[in-house]
């Protein structure tokens, strides 16, 4: 069953002025299905506020020298929630989220929302918002391996068909957005994350918005 969406932009302005009132601390975590313009979205908002992004599927992809995690994330499926958290809590300490942090992709199950509470009791933090992207269409991504940049051939082409805007190197597929592959990523997501998001939703922090307008609530400065 699809959530309804906050799709005005009434609303997701809004939202953007309560980031921009001014405070010591400003904490997010941006969840939505694979191929919803997480990354992309998180990018733009920590830029665009000075907060730190914590990509969490990006540190996991990069760990190829552990056999176990490179295989599940390929394999489309979720990892232990302790090594996660444990990620997580790390990116937090470091000196660029002294003003703040987006979470890109986490957290994903119930066990890391307890985890991340914890987390933040320990540092005297909290989180302000929990946006959640909604996406009719996740495939067409392509990706510039070294760097982690992200493209999509239709919401956000590079200049060059098939070729890295900054380094012009030839862009790729993921093996996890392979068409089965992806399946079981969104069957892994809707089922791990729907308690997470009503639990956000009764804490009254969850925002639900259309990926397609999703620009709007983190650029928009009215």
């Amino acid at each position: 069953l699809k959530a309804p969406m906050l799709t005005s932009r009434r609303s997701l302005r809004l939202n953007s002025r309560h980031l921009q009132k001014p405070r010591q601390h400003i904490g997010v975590a941006l969840i939505g299905p694979p191929g919803s313009g997480k990354g992309a979205q998180s990018r733009r908002l920590a830029e665009r506020f000075g907060l730190c992004h914590v990509d969490i599927g990006a540190v996991l992809r990069g760990m190829s020298n552990n056999g176990s995690v490179k295989l599940q994330t390929e394999q489309g499926r979720l990892v232990d929630d302790k090594l996660v958290s444990d990620l997580v809590s790390r990116d937090l300490d470091r000196p660029q989220c002294s003003a703040g942090f987006v979470l890109d992709g986490f957290p994903r199950t119930i066990g890391q929302a307890e985890r991340l509470d914890s987390m933040l009791a320990e540092r005297s933090r909290q989180l302000d918002a929990v946006p959640e992207l909604a996406a009719e269409r996740v495939t067409g991504r392509l990706y510039h391996l070294p760097s982690g940049r992200v493209y999509h051939h239709r919401f956000s082409p590079p200049k060059r068909p098939g070729h890295d805007n900054e380094t012009g190197e030839p862009l790729a597929m993921r093996p996890d957005d392979f068409p089965d592959v992806m399946q079981r990523r969104l069957a892994s997501h809707f089922e791990s994350s729907a308690p997470v998001l009503q639990r956000y939703e009764r804490l009254g922090l969850l925002k639900r918005i259309d990926a397609k307008q999703a620009g709007l609530i983190l650029l928009a400065t009215a």
